[in-house]
């Protein structure tokens, strides 16, 4: 760790070359990065300063930085060594002020991590100093850190946000059970009571009148054994007329299905023609006045003629 000051009592060894070509002059500050971007070195042939990149030095040791060789320094010509020069700005005697914008004193001092380059302290002149983890921002005009001291932003947000307490002291009383909750709960107890002393009537019930008709089982069993059973002319004399009328119904439904033609040839049979007729592929004839049969109308229907003799016969 090196401060300000002692950076300057170095001089600069270039490996390569195993001697002592520059000596430290100063730091350039990248605000951005709070730490330190190049080295000024001074010239020993010269009044004129080189830059030197700070990844380019080897290493900071008790008496002399070490860079690897001469080519490390950046030309005076380079635009980039140019830039540094001019923008370069030293933190000692900048003001620095608290995240709240209070005054909080001069920079005295700062000290430098040689490694990475970060600028890990900064000292006021009355004694104060603040780690890199308080920084704000650094600046060409004026630094700023976080000394902790609160803020209006947070005296705001904290007005508006609710203290552990207070919301614990909410959600307090959702825990408790309500006095309607523990009244309903004897309600609820009767209401299931009921629902099963209904159930078990049920029940019982059904049970009677099963056994009920178990025993009227029994008893027609018994009637059935002993003989106790009468016929009933009656329903003699109404069964056989139904059965018979169901036959007969049934047996014209299976004419009707076997032949579609029985209605015409129950009207034709037994007619006589008025008429010759004759079928359209001349295979069957029949002469006027001649009676038409049974055999007569299965041949008129084997020759697609019985409504020529529909046609032909009075009604």
């Amino acid at each position: 760790m090196e401060t300000n000051e002692s950076i300057l009592t170095k001089g600069v060894v270039s490996i390569d070359d195993r001697k002592q070509v520059r000596k430290v002059k100063g730091v350039i500050i990248d605000c951005d990065a709070c730490g330190v971007s190049h080295y000024i070195v001074s010239s020993a042939s010269t009044n004129s300063s080189l830059v030197l990149p700070f990844e380019k030095s080897l290493a900071v040791g008790d008496t002399f930085m070490t860079i690897q060789s001469r080519d490390d320094f950046l030309s005076t010509t380079d635009l980039t060594a140019r830039g540094a020069l001019e923008d370069n700005f030293d933190l000692v005697g900048l003001e620095v002020y608290s995240r709240a914008g209070s005054h909080l004193g001069v920079i005295k001092g700062f000290d430098i991590d040689t490694a990475f380059g970060n600028v890990t302290k900064i000292d006021l002149e009355d004694g104060d100093s603040f780690e890199s983890e308080s920084y704000v921002f650094f600046a060409r005009e004026f630094v700023f850190v976080d000394d902790g001291t609160e803020i209006d932003a947070d005296i705001r947000v904290a007005a508006v946000e609710p203290t552990a307490g207070e919301t614990e002291g909410e959600a307090a009383p959702l825990a408790e059970p309500a006095d309607d909750e523990v009244a309903v709960e004897p309600e609820s107890e009767e209401v299931v009571e009921r629902v099963l002393e209904s159930d078990e009537a049920d029940e019982a019930i059904y049970e009677a009148e099963e056994a009920e008709e178990e025993a009227a089982a029994e008893d027609e069993a018994e009637c059935v054994a002993e003989g106790d059973f009468e016929d009933d002319p009656s329903d003699d004399v109404t069964e056989e007329p139904v059965a018979a009328e169901l036959e007969a119904d049934s047996a014209e439904s299976v004419e009707e299905e076997s032949d579609p033609d029985a209605e015409l040839r129950s009207f034709l049979v037994g007619k006589k023609l008025n008429e010759r007729v004759v079928s359209q592929d001349g295979s069957f004839v029949i002469e006027a006045g001649e009676e038409i049969t049974e055999q007569v109308f299965a041949e008129a229907q084997k020759c697609d003629a019985v409504l020529l003799l529909t046609m032909s016969v009075d009604e």
